[in-house]
């Protein structure tokens, strides 16, 4: 008889207390960024991953930070532009850690520049000489901008699997922190952005991001083996459709024409195998 091991629950064993992750397609441009890391004491217990993309795409983003996730051996991830320049110390972003910890203990990622809604964007970065700072940080927000990332592994969290390109994965990474009951924050860590970005490919790029949220925040009915439910955005819905059996009916109703139309359409599929229970506990006798 197997023997089994008894789950315990222990912090991770963790290498590094940071991993440095950088995309790159410009290498002094890169080393100029390790450099000033380096003199802002991010050498000791410090581990720098790359993708290299000098050459040609090997990696989008979302490709490398799943990658990152996977191969990093760090307690926290600092996901960083190579256009970056540190400018605070090693010693201050503990610090900032350390009080966001405090503050909230289910903080998954935080940054230098975000947003909570309309017109509240939070800041605390110099973006190529123009410095932009925001009072009482840190900050929780819904958005943070991908020049600097750092992600607390501790909470697992991942990225979607159904995105590419290089924009707004600090958004998807904020939306899957909060569905897993995580939280996102601006911090007073400062560094100098050297550009602000390809707002460009950006508009391009919102298309498809708001095709995958449409399709992963939708409206569903839930069927489980053991019970049913209609599962919407909102809150109000739930209940209505939920605890109203009128409601609840219809939406029944709804779901079995569906369900007929896509068995004229495709013919029915997985169907039930009749199955008699032997006495003996070798199997089962199957009638087909």
């Amino acid at each position: 008889m197997a023997n089994p091991r008894i789950l315990k629950q222990v912090d991770p064993d963790y290498s590094y207390l940071f991993s440095i992750c950088t995309i790159v397609n410009n290498q002094d441009e890169y080393y100029e960024m390790v450099q000033s890391f380096e003199k802002c004491g991010f050498v000791d217990d410090c581990e720098y991953l790359i993708v290299d993309n000098s050459h040609t795409n090997a990696f989008d983003a979302y490709k490398a930070i799943a990658g990152f996730f996977k191969q990093a051996l760090g307690r926290y991830l600092i996901i960083v532009h190579q256009d970056v320049r540190c400018l605070d110390t090693k010693v201050e972003l503990i610090k900032c850690l350390q009080d966001l910890t405090t503050k909230d203990p289910k903080w998954a990622l935080c940054g230098n520049a975000g947003g909570n809604g309309y017109h509240a964007k939070v800041f605390h970065i110099n973006n190529d000489g123009i410095i932009m700072l925001n009072e009482d940080l840190p900050a929780k927000v819904n958005s943070l901008d991908e020049n600097l990332l750092i992600i607390n592994r501790a909470t697992n969290l991942t990225i979607s699997g159904d995105l590419t390109g290089f924009h707004l994965y600090g958004t998807d990474l904020c939306i899957i922190a909060d569905i897993l009951g995580y939280t996102s924050y601006v911090i007073p860590f400062m560094v100098n952005h050297l550009s602000e970005g390809n707002l460009e490919a950006l508009k391009e790029h919102i298309p498809d991001f708001l095709y995958a949220y449409g399709k992963k925040l939708r409206s569903r009915y839930v069927e489980t083996t053991c019970t049913r439910f209609y599962l919407s955005n909102t809150e109000f819905k739930n209940k209505v459709y939920n605890n109203v059996r009128v409601v609840f009916n219809i939406v029944k109703a709804v779901e079995r024409f569906k369900w007929i139309i896509r068995i004229v359409k495709e013919g029915k599929k997985h169907k039930k195998i009749k199955v008699d229970r032997l006495s003996s506990r070798k199997g089962y006798q199957l009638f087909l």
